[in-house]
């Protein structure tokens, strides 16, 4: 599994649901997904990301977007 030099997350927050996108400094797609607004899924995907982001090298940066500005 290569190394990126920086991984970005994203999280499009929603009352019902988020979607979660971490990407590379190439602006591919390394996890792209739909959760279930409650903490068991909300852990299992930060969880997910974290483990994404570690194959960088660099550092990684979360942004948080509400759905309604």
């Amino acid at each position: 599994m290569d190394l990126v030099e920086h991984a970005w997350a994203g999280i499009d927050t929603g009352k019902g649901h988020h979607h979660v996108v971490v990407i590379d400094s190439d602006g591919r797609r390394m996890l792209s997904r739909r959760v279930v607004n409650g903490e068991p899924d909300l852990s299992e995907i930060i969880g997910a990301a974290m483990a994404v982001a570690t194959r960088s090298s660099g550092r990684s940066i979360w942004l948080t977007v509400p759905r309604r500005w």
